[in-house]
Formats: C-alpha cells, structure tokens, sequence
C-alpha cells in the first residue's frame, strides 16, 4: 500500500509539473482579416515546420492555396483542421505587398512527438470505461505521402496496463469540410486487474494480446463513425468462481474471439477546461460489438454501450451529467467482464455482464481563470451477472453510491470519496472521464 501511494503520489508530482509546462504551450488564434485583406488574392503558402510535422502534409489540411481569395471563415477552418485532425499548434502570419494588396500566407506548425494520454482507447470520449492512470504517445514522423505514422501508445494504472502499437493511414482529408477519413492497424497488449472479495480475497488478472484493424471518419464536429474487426487472446491467472450460463473462465481455458465493431460518437471539441456551453453542451458514444463465432471462437456474445454526458452552465460553474449502459447478450469471457465501472469511493470496480453508471459533478466556478478548481460529486453504479447464482454474482442489479469532493490543480485532480466502505482518494487527469 505505501509503495502505490508514493507511485501515484510521483505520477501526481510529474503531472502537474507537465501541467504547467503544457499551459504556456497553447496554440495561437487565427489572426482577424483587416479590411485590406479580407478578399485579398493569395500570392504565396509558406510552410515552415517543427516537431514530427511535414510541410507537404500540413498542406492537405488547407483549404487555401496559391490564387484563392482570402476569406475570415477559411483561416479559420485551416487552423480547426490543423489543431483538430491533424493535432498540430499552428501559427499564422499574413503579410500583404501594399502596392498590389496581395498577400503571403506564413505558416509555422508545430507537431509533438511525445505527448500525455488520457485515454486508454484510441479517439474514444466519453469514455465507457474508464481506466485510473496516465500514459504516453510517442509518434513518428510521416512514412509516405500521404501521413500514415507509426505510434506507441500506452497507459499505465493500479487497475490496468496497456500497450498498443498504431499504424495510422489517413485515406483522404476534405480541408473545406474538416473531415477526414483513416485506417487504423493496431497490435495490443494488455493487463487488467481486479480485487476480487468473494468467494475468496484476491487480485484476478487478465491477459490480452490482439490485432485488429478500423476505418474511422472524423471531423472537426467532433463526431466520429468507426467500423472495425479485431481478434483477441485473453487468459486469467486466477478463476473467477462465478458460477452462470452466460460466463465463459478464462482461467481454465483461453478465450480466442474474432470482434466486429461498430459505433457513433461525438465529442466535445475543445479543450477539458472549456467542457461547458457554449463550447460543449453534450457528448455522447453509442458502440455495438459482435463476438462472431466460428474462426476458432470459444464463445459467441454482444455487447451493445450508450454513454452519454451532459453540460450546463449555472454562473461561472458547471453542472455535469453522465450516464452510461452496458448490456451484453451470449457467453461473455471472463477476461471480459465489464469491471470498468467502479467509482471513485470503493477500492474495487463492481464486475458483471451487465452495467450501469449514474454520475454528477458540480465544477465550481471552473469557468474563471485559474490554477485551482474544486468540484462536488456523487455517482452511482451497478452491476450483474446474466443467470448468476452467487452473492457476489447476483442476477439482479446491485446498486451502490458515493460522493465526495475534488481538488483540481494545473490539470491534475484529487478526489476524495465516501461510500459504504469507508473513504478513499483517487486521482485522474481533467478530461480522464467526463
């Protein structure tokens, strides 16, 4: 117990030391057209690049070029492109010849190589399952000319790890609309861990390794369709105990199974310190998952999740909503069992076939500039077991509730909950959850 608290004690440490850091570099607004040159013809796009960018990628992402007419709403959509889908920091610099009022487009555009993650599934908010912990995306530059970058993403908590290996292929970029369409190739290795107090006290863990490959269009909305396949491993060094025809142990033999996905999401476009109208009212993900049988499959399941959050202004304070549920249908592997829904007040995630969330956070005054920020919650979440037969399988939806308070500082948030088991303190990363 001491070593985890000085670990997450460090990790603390080390992200508001980031936190700091990552504030003085925000990218700059897109500079205001005067009235000389608005609809001023462009003679020139300079491209100047720093990081892991490359000015013939950085190109795709404008929609003005060469002998196209200077508009406001155009600067605009090149530096939500850029900062959106391409996740670069652009600045913009507009030099106009005074005799013939033509104009030079100077870009500088800088891309991060490493970065923090708060995320621990790729473009996914809010998230379903949420995993308490921070990691790092390390990126290339881009392979081909079209932008496809290798990266490593991973994330590191008390109750999961994760390591992926991306291979990112943007198939076409529309600068004027702000979308953009990609494939996505992953390798993925993973750990999960839960307590586990019936019928015996003990740490379950479960093994993942996998391949799987996407195809997702996104755009600066925020909004994203995703269709994916994927095969996954997974074993457990540990059985479970539960007893139940809609559980596969994953102890006594390992689950193989060929995954189809399919979902709609939108997220909030914005930084998490502007999750409030009238920069975000709303997010929300609804995502189906089929465990096709045959190919060597040990069990056939579905998994269907709508997850939704909130916003709304009271003052300078936010009043945050968010709701999820997760039903499944079939054998589900145990290694699979939703336990990504524990909350705050209680050591260990409520596991089941099913689940629900109930969350609600007052975010005082976090309209108002700042380091520290205080928040009021209270949640609640259930899970079941499908045909279950023991106490701590129940058939039947077993509620429980905290609530507590949160000190946030530079990005980094502590929080304090009581529930039935007592208190606990957790910590996250702003915009870790909802």
């Amino acid at each position: 117990m001491h070593s985890k608290f000085l670990g997450a004690l460090f990790i603390v440490v080390a992200m508001t030391l980031f936190g700091a850091c990552a504030g003085a570099a925000q990218p700059a607004k897109p500079p205001r057209l005067t009235i000389l040159e608005d609809g001023a013809r462009i003679t020139a796009v300079k491209i100047e690049t720093y990081g892991i960018a490359e000015p013939a990628i950085v190109r795709r992402y404008l929609s003005l070029h060469e002998g196209d007419r200077l508009r406001q709403s155009a600067v605009d959509q090149d530096f939500t492109n850029l900062t959106k889908l391409a996740g670069a920091i652009p600045r913009l610099t507009i030099r106009q010849d005074l005799s013939t009022h033509d104009v030079t487009l100077d870009w500088i555009v800088m891309s991060k190589q490493f970065d923090v993650t708060t995320h621990p599934v790729y473009a996914q908010q809010p998230l379903a399952f949420p995993i308490e912990g921070v990691g790092f995306d390390a990126g290339t530059k881009p392979l081909d000319r079209r932008g496809s970058t290798l990266s490593m993403y991973t994330q590191f908590a008390l109750r999961a790890d994760l390591a992926e290996i991306l291979y990112t292929m943007p198939v076409a970029v529309d600068a004027t609309t702000g979308r953009e369409q990609d494939v996505l190739f992953e390798m993925l290795a993973a750990r999960g861990t839960v307590r586990a107090s019936q019928p015996v006290a003990q740490d379950i863990h479960s093994y993942f390794t996998g391949v799987g490959v996407s195809y997702l269009i996104h755009g600066t909305d925020g909004t994203q369709f995703e269709i994916g396949v994927r095969e996954r491993h997974a074993t457990s060094n540990v059985p479970t105990y539960i007893n139940a025809p809609s559980v596969y142990d994953t102890y006594y033999n390992a689950a193989k199974v060929s995954l189809l996905e399919a979902g709609l999401s939108h997220a909030c476009t914005g930084p998490p310190t502007q999750w409030y109208p009238p920069f975000c009212s709303y997010q929300y993900k609804v995502e189906f998952f089929d465990g096709i049988g045959g190919l060597g499959a040990t069990s056939e399941y579905q998994t269907y999740v709508a997850d939704l959050a909130h916003y709304t202004r009271v003052g300078n304070s936010t009043l945050a909503l968010h709701g999820m549920v997760l039903q499944t249908g079939g054998v589900l592997p145990t290694s699979s069992l939703v336990c990504g829904v524990g909350i705050r007040g209680y050591p260990k995630p409520f596991c089941g076939t099913d689940a629900r969330v109930l969350q609600a956070e007052y975010r005082i005054n976090d309209a108002l500039p700042g380091p520290f920020k205080l928040i009021a919650f209270a949640e609640e979440a259930a899970a079941r077991v499908r045909g279950g037969e023991q106490a701590f399988a129940p058939p039947a939806f077993q509620w429980h509730a905290d609530a507590g308070i949160g000190v946030m500082y530079h990005g980094v948030r502590l929080n304090l909950a009581h529930g039935s088991e007592g208190n606990r303190l957790t910590y996250e990363l702003q915009g870790q959850l909802f």
